[in-house]
């Protein structure tokens, strides 16, 4: 099942039509029915999941994020749904947000999951774990020894004491 079958049979479940859904969305008329024949872009199908209240797992795949049936009911984005679906991380649910930025992450090619996954690591090594292994702190730790160097070689050159 296509993206535009799933969305037509969501809008005929819930009594509206793609019209409604695109105006919704703040999407051009005729949006979501050239998505047939052309990708759509992944700003439009995440206003979609947002406005229909669904993954983009659900949109793209017809699946639940952490579902791998291809015949799943559509994911809601409740946080009881989160929780039901066990789309936790660290005991806590995952926010909206966290959530569809697993989904776009799983839609990249995996040279670009790759890619993604090393610059990602290395945000949270900065950052969370606090690792200052760049080659800026590597000059910056250098400057520091040579501050505290030249400190204690003025220390023990002042206590001499007498008249120059």
């Amino acid at each position: 099942m296509s993206i535009v079958e799933r969305l037509q049979a969501i809008v005929k479940e819930r009594g509206t039509n793609f019209k409604q859904l695109e105006a919704d969305c703040g999407l051009g008329n005729g949006v979501i029915r050239r998505w047939d024949a052309q990708s759509p872009r992944l700003d439009k199908l995440v206003k979609v999941a947002n406005c229909l209240n669904v993954s983009l797992d659900y949109l793209v795949y017809g699946r639940g994020v952490s579902d791998s049936s291809e015949n799943s009911e559509p994911v809601l984005g409740s946080r009881a749904a989160q929780e039901a679906q066990s789309l936790m991380c660290d005991g806590s649910p995952l926010e909206d947000e966290e959530a569809d930025l697993v989904a776009m992450y799983r839609l990249l090619p995996s040279h670009v999951q790759e890619d993604m996954f090393d610059q990602i690591f290395c945000l949270y090594r900065k950052y969370a774990e606090r690792k200052r292994e760049s080659i800026y702190w590597t000059y910056k730790a250098d400057k520091l020894k040579r501050k505290a160097t030249d400190a204690d070689s003025d220390l023990s050159g002042s206590g001499q004491g007498g008249i120059a």
